[in-house]
Parts: C-alpha cells; sequence; structure tokens
C-alpha cells in the first residue's frame, strides 16, 4: 500500500481517537485533575503530535527524521511525568500554578535554543523533544484549568475553548490530508485524476466538520462543570453592609454568596439583613445553630419529637415571606465534637440528627417556604470523622458540601484537605456541592500559593463543586484566616477571581447542575 494511503487513514483514525476520548471523558463526568484522566491524556497527546508530524511531514514534503519522529512521541507524553510529585503531595513543581511549572512555552523556547547551539543527532533529538512539548502544550491549553504558559517571566494563566483546538487539529488533519510527502527521497507522482484529489479534499471538510460537530458536544459540558460561584464570611456584614462594597471593591467583584451565622435565641431571617444582601446580587446562606445564647444546645430528639415546632413554624413563615433565594444550613459539622448537635455529644446520635433535620425541613415545606434551600455540610473526613451516618437522604437536601481548614500544626493543601471527602460525598450524592466553610492560616507555609493553588489548580479538579465561600475571620482560638492576612494573600485571591468561571450569574446557584437534568 502506498504511503498516502495509510497516512490519510491514519490521520482519519489519530483524530478520531482524539475526540471519542474527550467526547467519553465528558459523558462520565470526570475530572481533568484526576489520576485516571491520565489513560485518556495521555493517547490523545500522542494522538495530537502524531497528526502535528503527519501535517510537518506533508508541508516539508519529504521523509521526516526518525529521531526528530521519536524524540516527539515520547516528549509528548513524558512532559506529564511532571505531575507526579503533585499526584505524591509535593507541590514544588506546581505551587500556584494550574499545571506544573515545566509545562511552559519557556520550556520548548529552551530546547530550541539548545538545538541551535548543537549538531547531528543531538540537534534531532532536541528539536523533536520541543516539538512533542509544542503539542503537548497546545492541547492543555484547552483542556483542565489552562497553563502559565509564559512561566517564569508571568505566572498569568491561559486559556483556549476547546473548540479552538479542534480548529486548530482539524487544520493539521486537513494539511495532512491534502498534501503527502514521499518516502526515501523518492517522490510519488501525483494522481492524474482531478477528482481523487477532490475526494481528499472532500473527506477533510467532513473530517474537519464531524470534529467542529463533536466540539459542540464536549466544549459546553466542560464550561458548565468549571464554573463556581464564589461568596463569603465577613464578620458583622450581616448589620453593615458596606463591609460587602468594600469587600467587593477590593477584589474586584461582589460576592455570589454572603454567609451569616443565627442561634436558636430568636427569629434567624430578618428582612433588612436579606434585603441588603439580595440588594448586591447575592444570595443569603443562614447557618442556623441550634443551640440558644450560642452556649445551650437544642436536643435533636426534642426537634425531630416535635417539641419546637411552633418556632420552627414562624421561623419557616419569616423565611416564605421574604420570598427571596435563601440558603439554610442547619445544625452543620455534625460529624465533629465541638458542637452540641455534632458526633454523638449530649445524646445527638445520627438517628437523632436525621431525624430532626427532615422534621425541620417539614415544616418549612409544610408553610411554603420553597424559596428556601437546604444544604447540609459535615466537616472534612481526612480519618476519625466519618460522616455518611448523618445523611438525611436526598430527598431532604439541595446542596451538600464539606467545610475544611489548613489551620493545623501543619501546612496541608487544598487537595489533599478535600480530596478524600469529595470523593465519598459523590459516591454518597449526586447533589451539587458547595465548599460552606474554607480558609487557610499563613503560618508554616506560603498563604498566596494556597489560595491561588486552591482556585486555579485544584478546583477545577472538582466537577460537582459548585460553590466556595471563603471564611475571612479569626477564629476563637487565635486561627486568622482572614482574606487580608498579607496584602499577597489579599493580592492572589483578587488575581484568581477575575476568571471568568468565578463570575456565574445569581441563578446559576438556583439551576439545576447539567448531570442532574433529564436527558
Amino acid at each position: 500500500m502506498r504511503l498516502p494511503r495509510i497516512g490519510a487513514k491514519l490521520t482519519i483514525v489519530l483524530v478520531g481517537t482524539v475526540i471519542a476520548l474527550d467526547l467519553l471523558w465528558s459523558l462520565l463526568g470526570g475530572s481533568t485533575g484526576s489520576l485516571a484522566y491520565g489513560f485518556v491524556d495521555e493517547p490523545a497527546h500522542l494522538a495530537t503530535c502524531a497528526i502535528a508530524l503527519l501535517a510537518l511531514a506533508a508541508v516539508a514534503g519529504s521523509r521526516v527524521p526518525l529521531p526528530f519522529v521519536v524524540a516527539a512521541l515520547v516528549a509528548s507524553v513524558a512532559i506529564d511525568l511532571d505531575h507526579v510529585p503533585q499526584f505524591l503531595g509535593w507541590d514544588v513543581l506546581s505551587a500556584g500554578a494550574p499545571r506544573p511549572y515545566i509545562h511552559s512555552a519557556c520550556v520548548a523556547v529552551a530546547l530550541l535554543l539548545a538545538a541551535w547551539a548543537s549538531r547531528g543527532r543531538r540537534r534531532s533529538l532536541l528539536l523533536g523533544v520541543a516539538f512533542g512539548v509544542g503539542a503537548h502544550l497546545l492541547r492543555d491549553l484547552a483542556t483542565g484549568p489552562g497553563l502559565a504558559l509564559a512561566w517564569p517571566v508571568s505566572g498569568f494563566v491561559v486559556k483556549a475553548p476547546y473548540l479552538a483546538y479542534v480548529v486548530v487539529l482539524g487544520s493539521l488533519a486537513g494539511l495532512a490530508l491534502l498534501r503527502w510527502p514521499v518516502g526515501g527521497g523518492e517522490r510519488f507522482e501525483r494522481p492524474p485524476v482531478a477528482g481523487a484529489r477532490l475526494g481528499r479534499g472532500f473527506a477533510a471538510t467532513v473530517a474537519i466538520a464531524a470534529l467542529l460537530a463533536a466540539a459542540w458536544v464536549v466544549a459546553p459540558e466542560r464550561a458548565a462543570a468549571s464554573r463556581v460561584a464564589i461568596g463569603v464570611y465577613l464578620s458583622g456584614s450581616d448589620w453593615n453592609p458596606a463591609l460587602l462594597d468594600d469587600y467587593a471593591s477590593t477584589v474586584g467583584r461582589r460576592p455570589a454568596i454572603v454567609h451569616l451565622y443565627r442561634d436558636w435565641s430568636g427569629q434567624p431571617f430578618e428582612p433588612p439583613v436579606l434585603n441588603a444582601i439580595a440588594a448586591r446580587d447575592a444570595v443569603p446562606m443562614v447557618t442556623w445553630e441550634p443551640w440558644r445564647d450560642w452556649r445551650e444546645g437544642v436536643s435533636l430528639w426534642a426537634i425531630a419529637n416535635g417539641a419546637e415546632d411552633a418556632y420552627i413554624a414562624d421561623a419557616a413563615r419569616q423565611a416564605a415571606a421574604w420570598r427571596g433565594p435563601l440558603f439554610v444550613r442547619f445544625a452543620h459539622e455534625m460529624n465533629g465534637r465541638w458542637y452540641p448537635w455534632g458526633g454523638g455529644v449530649d445524646g445527638s446520635t445520627a438517628a437523632a440528627y436525621r431525624a430532626a433535620w427532615r422534621r425541620v425541613v417539614e415544616i418549612f415545606r409544610q408553610q411554603g417556604a420553597g424559596n428556601v434551600r437546604w444544604v447540609w455540610t459535615p466537616y472534612v473526613d481526612n480519618g476519625g470523622r466519618p460522616f455518611e451516618r448523618f445523611y438525611p437522604g436526598d430527598k431532604w437536601v439541595d446542596w451538600a458540601g464539606l467545610d475544611g481548614f489548613n489551620w493545623g500544626e501543619r501546612f496541608v493543601s487544598f487537595a489533599k484537605l478535600f480530596e478524600r471527602s469529595y470523593r465519598t460525598m459523590v459516591r454518597m450524592t449526586a447533589k451539587p456541592l458547595i465548599i460552606a466553610e474554607t480558609g487557610s492560616i499563613a503560618a508554616g507555609g506560603n498563604k498566596a500559593v494556597w489560595i491561588r493553588s486552591a482556585l486555579v489548580r485544584a478546583l477545577p479538579r472538582y466537577k460537582h463543586i459548585r460553590a466556595l465561600v471563603w471564611w475571612s475571620d479569626v477564629h476563637f482560638r487565635g486561627m486568622d484566616v482572614r482574606l487580608d492576612t498579607s496584602p499577597a494573600a489579599l493580592e492572589a485571591w483578587a488575581w484568581a477571581l477575575q476568571e471568568r468561571r468565578f463570575e456565574p450569574p445569581r441563578d446559576f446557584l438556583l439551576a439545576t447542575p447539567p448531570w442532574l437534568r433529564p436527558r
């Protein structure tokens, strides 16, 4: 079989492989940051590089040196070895960047300069490695969280739509299909019949059209999965909403959620407070804690058995009368032992907790408070705090989520803090997830790097997380997780929030996630 025919078939197979792998992963709802993604991503990188090599050979019109080809194909996959330290918990190659620093155009430029200074086979190998790295970066620009392409000159993250990658891939395939090189220094005679040339052109057009059609399926799903609403808790902002305005002007973005706390000493849903938050295009999230004066716990069994029905019904009518969208987080962090309702303390067993939760939700529904979204959030379980047995059930929960802080003796990354519990949560429920409370101290590490790494690199790995709220305050035990503990930390937060995926409209919080919509 002549080379042009082999090359044409190979190009079509390679293009189909790339799109099929990406489409499959998108339909499976996978994360581009998971280790399993490598089984999809690396073959797609290899195929992308092979298509680029076929296009290069077509343009060059001659056989491409074998050392160059081998070096390019190997480099297009081997560059991802720099992810290994990240999966082992060592962030030195990637702290603060969406991907390891070696994923940079500067690496390709350095390889080209080294090739220019070399001779013979070494030059061919270095050029091949640079080509493979470039092909890899082309794909990475459009898959996942993007690249710090100009590192170390700049940490600015560059991203491209998946559709743009498909267009480039289709163009390379078109080059390879329309014009083929010869092997061994000879040239094949071009077919004398113009129809053969037109046939190849038609095949290229069909291939590109198929690529674009597939991209319209894949790209919107990726875009939807990456959107995250960012909120904040600012102590005192419930009665001093000017603090929210100061925050917005400082970081350059209004919070999508404003968090506040209420106990059972009074009615939790004061219209002036909620109106001030709604006027700033945010959704109020009230953490409703079942104790009085922040000291005396309200028995969960008493709630479940109806002893608190009158108080709960008054609160429900107050919420319904307000009418606006309202997140209510009842009895949070129940898997810990620091609250009266948590972890079996004071008779609050998991069964009592579930029964109390359902009683509260049922009363709100009876009172017509359909504007309330119920948010269930345990504390992260990294050993010793299982939360599955406290889950009231999908019928009684609108949002699930997690709380977790980097404020212990050992500086812990966002990914390491939430990874295990996120996987457990996704297995438990398909409900949208929220990180309802999170933050980091400054002591023991670099808080600015922690923030950038959390928002830019780690968060895109968790598709089901659709909201995150930073708890900007000082804990009563002294842990300071305010955003402005240093100018660098605040600047990192403001810089990360400029990404477009962090600016979904308020309606995004109220919409059904793509994976729960009927197909």
